[in-house]
């Protein structure tokens, strides 16, 4: 995101809403009051290094029901106050795909279908687990029971971070020739997985 605000600070107005704790812990409990919320926002901004505003929810959580109560959703506004595109789980390329084409558009209307329905899991299994460590180890736990693997599969990210970051923390969409090879590349390794499990059986 930090890449798209480089890119467009000066013609979009970013804005974070925090919405909920999402992974509590013993070190980051649930809210109970209202100032409890704001110093957590606060921390947010100032551990991330966000450069732009960061709103609060009410503790019953009014604005994350009426858009929606997902986890990770973006929201793209249009200059006549309407949404030209929703991205179900945050995923920066596309949004760097929406914003480009509603700027080409005159700031307003509907853009690439108005919706990313697609789980984009790469950016939150690179980045996910310094949330989670934040409010270990219930946050794990929490997390793996409601989800089996995506906790485990968020610390694995982690550790491989150096190696995914580049295609996962990208704020541009890859190239068409790189997803191209990317995609061989996936279907060789997976038919070559395939031959070793069927020549041992």
């Amino acid at each position: 995101m930090k890449g798209l605000h480089v890119r467009w600070g000066n013609e979009v107005q970013f804005v974070d809403v925090i919405v909920r704790q999402a992974h509590p812990g013993p070190h980051e409990p649930r809210h109970h009051h209202f100032d409890e919320k704001m110093q957590d926002a606060q921390a947010y901004q100032r551990i991330e290094g966000i450069p732009w505003p960061v709103l609060v929810d009410d503790l019953a959580g009014t604005v994350h029901q009426v858009y929606g109560s997902l986890a990770d959703p973006s929201y793209l506004i249009d200059s006549h106050g309407r949404v030209a595109f929703y991205n179900m789980w945050t995923n920066a390329p596309s949004l760097y795909q929406a914003i480009a084409a509603l700027l080409a558009q005159g700031g307003h209307g509907v853009v690439n279908g108005g919706w990313d329905r697609h789980p984009h899991v790469g950016a939150a299994m690179t980045d996910g687990w310094r949330g989670l460590q934040r409010g270990l180890p219930q946050s794990f736990f929490d997390m793996e029971l409601a989800t089996p693997g995506s906790a485990s599969g968020a610390w694995l990210g982690h550790q491989l971070r150096p190696v995914l970051a580049p295609l996962t923390l990208r704020s541009e969409p890859l190239p068409e020739p790189v997803r191209i090879v990317l995609t061989l590349g996936v279907a060789l390794g997976a038919l070559y997985l395939i031959q070793r499990v069927t020549r041992n059986a």
